[in-house]
């Protein structure tokens, strides 16, 4: 998938330092270092639970979503997901990079063995970026200012 020069795919063993550096950005103060880091990111990389992808630009990461299936429930004949983290770099934004990173996880919903509920939360600043996709926040929860949304696979396996 490209987006003018920019790339999605899947995360590989190699990007662990950029990756890294972009989680430090999603999440300022992260005390994670990349020694401590690495290692549970190349774990992840190989579990078929976990889907992690990049955007490159330029030969750099501009952007990552790392989202995970937590499979079927004990009563469910479906799966439940969540999108942990969606972040694109500050010069990055507003490129389509955003939306071609949220839409590689709804690809990879899609292909799950089971059908699947995708939920996340959202920054207030992202709000109205979900909203452009078409999906609408719940606010009620624990943290109303971080609404959820939820893609609902399950009604297309049904078809």
């Amino acid at each position: 998938m490209a987006i003018s020069d920019t790339i999605i795919r899947a995360a590989e063993a190699s990007d662990a330092a950029e990756f890294h550096e972009l989680a430090r950005l999603f999440t300022p103060g992260l005390a994670t270092t990349l020694r401590g880091f690495e290692p549970n990111f190349l774990t992840l990389l190989q579990n078929s639970n976990w889907h992690l992808a990049v955007a490159v630009e330029q030969d750099s990461l501009s952007g990552y979503v790392a989202a995970q299936d937590y499979g079927r429930g004990l009563r469910g004949a479906f799966s439940v997901g969540r999108i942990h983290d969606l972040f694109v770099a500050p010069g990055s934004r507003r490129s389509g990079t955003g939306r071609a990173l949220v839409e590689s996880a709804f690809a990879w919903a899609r292909q799950r063995p089971a059908p699947m509920i995708l939920d996340w939360q959202a920054t207030p600043e992202s709000v109205a970026f979900y909203e452009s996709l078409g999906f609408k926040p719940d606010f009620v929860g624990d943290f109303p200012e971080y609404p959820g949304f939820t893609l609902d696979l399950r009604r297309v396996a049904e078809r």
